[in-house]
């Protein structure tokens, strides 16, 4: 047995216990799954027929490592329209597996060891390990007397010399809050000129019910420090397609790129030709 020899941050960390429970439900055929963040509908149809048309043409090899052009394209005009925010798709856009690896390459991107990493908790449980493999330690605020929110003041009283980034994860899972404008322009007010990045998890942006959903990369101070993580998981259904987005200012998208590619190469072609459609003519989806 060679286990001492194994990364000693990887031997810290512990599968999900979300993932534990929700195995466990699978084989409990008359239980009610409330368990991973899963719409409990198919992918829409004519997203699925064009997968099978990508399978039929023959499109299963490489896409540029960023993703196909059309995707990036769709994605930023879709990001542009819904939320006002504006991405070069040739410079600014990744196409990744999944918003997982979008936060994977981005924490990877911006941690080394020692840095800190700010959380508002309860929180999703898939930053804490990804912090931790950096070498980075993850610093959680307590928002459970501000009704499950960051404000200013509990983020400012968290921040030190060594924080590198702030989590974002709003639409929250697990709290399901959300930020209003307000809120953001508070929050952005606060970070604008701290020497830090903000990793905007946006992955439910589109499942919100009272006001349409803002990003804190909306405000012109706070875009080149934010890299925005969405994807088409829980907007379309497509979870096992694996289609998540980095969207990032061009200095930072070329080292997030480097760390994409070295890692999964490109995201499934075949999801890629999806998800386009996805984004085209199921962007109301």
């Amino acid at each position: 047995m060679l286990e001492h020899l194994v990364n000693p941050h990887v031997k810290q960390i512990q599968i999900s216990g979300i993932r534990k429970i929700a195995n466990l439900v699978s084989t409990m055929p008359d239980a009610v799954a409330l368990t991973i963040g899963q719409p409990d509908f198919p992918t829409p149809a004519h997203i699925v027929e064009a997968g099978k048309r990508a399978l039929d043409e023959n499109k299963t090899v490489y896409t540029p490592n960023a993703g196909l052009i059309e995707l990036r394209r769709s994605a930023a005009s879709f990001m542009r329209d819904k939320y006002g925010l504006v991405y070069d798709p040739d410079e600014e856009v990744i196409v990744t597996t999944g918003a997982s690896e979008a936060l994977d390459i981005s924490l990877r991107t911006i941690l080394e060891p020692g840095s800190e990493v700010v959380l508002p908790a309860p929180v999703y449980p898939g930053y804490e390990p990804i912090i931790r493999m950096c070498g980075a330690v993850p610093v959680y605020v307590d928002t459970r007397e501000s009704g499950f929110k960051l404000t200013p003041e509990l983020l400012e009283s968290a921040l030190t010399d060594k924080t590198r980034a702030v989590i974002l994860g709003y639409p929250s899972n697990p709290t399901g809050r959300s930020f209003g404008r307000d809120e953001l322009k508070q929050i952005a007010a606060l970070l604008k000129d701290r020497e830090l990045f903000v990793v905007s998890d946006e992955i439910y942006s589109e499942l919100v019910y009272e006001e349409p959903h803002g990003s804190i990369a909306a405000y012109p101070e706070m875009k080149a420090k934010t890299i925005v993580v969405n994807g088409l998981s829980k907007s379309h259904a497509m979870t096992g397609w694996r289609i998540g987005f980095a969207f990032a200012p061009a200095y930072l998208a070329r080292h997030l790129v480097k760390v994409h590619q070295y890692n999964v190469t490109c995201a499934s072609s075949i999801s890629q030709h999806a998800a386009v459609e996805a984004l085209t003519n199921g962007r109301d989806d």
